[in-house]
């Protein structure tokens, strides 16, 4: 499934460069917005990134989110899936692969302060029938909600050159807006 190969996708290198600058979260020394779940996790304030170590969910294709285990994969079957993982912040991973039809991948990093505030997110999504392209946004908050950077480009996904937003870019679904946890669509299972 498409959903299972995107969950160890990596953003092409250099992609997530940050220009100078103050902002809240996620910076790295060279300014480059980690993408790996390790290196987003560290900079997000989890510790142990393991797999094992989230919350499972997985979508139905009728819609429904419910737990999965842990450790599973999610199945063909499966329209997207997530893992969240709680220490003190939250760390979501959310993957979408029910493009209406068409081989498209949606995928989402967000960071979460204690009390359930996005601070930082990565946005991807991959369009393979016409334009062979990925977006890629990232977005950082202040404790407020305010954006304090947002960087979007495009890459073509054969050879990871930036290119200039394809024609159909503006069909392209909106970048995730779970702006609190508790908007996340599984959030009342995270409860349980």
């Amino acid at each position: 499934m498409l959903l299972a190969a995107v969950c160890a996708a990596q953003v092409p290198a250099g992609h997530g460069q940050m220009p100078g600058g103050d902002h809240v979260g996620m910076q790295g020394s060279q300014g480059v917005m980690p993408s790996s779940r390790e290196d987003f996790g560290a900079q997000c304030g989890i510790g142990d990134t393991a797999r094992q170590s989230a919350l499972a969910f997985r979508r139905s294709q009728e819609g429904d989110w419910a737990m999965m285990d842990a450790g599973k994969i999610p199945t063909f079957s499966d329209r997207a899936a997530a893992r969240v993982w709680h220490e003190s912040n939250w760390m979501v991973d959310i993957h979408d692969g029910s493009g209406r039809g068409k081989p498209t991948i949606h995928t989402g990093q967000m960071c979460y302060d204690p009390q359930g505030h996005i601070t930082a997110m990565i946005d991807r999504f991959m369009e393979m029938a016409t334009c062979g392209c990925m977006r890629y946004t990232v977005i950082l908050f202040a404790t407020d909600g305010r954006v304090t950077r947002r960087e979007q480009r495009f890459v073509n996904v054969s050879t990871n050159e930036q290119i200039a937003a394809p024609e159909g870019a503006k069909e392209f679904p909106e970048i995730w807006g779970f702006r609190k946890l508790e908007q996340l669509p599984f959030y009342s299972l995270l409860k349980k």
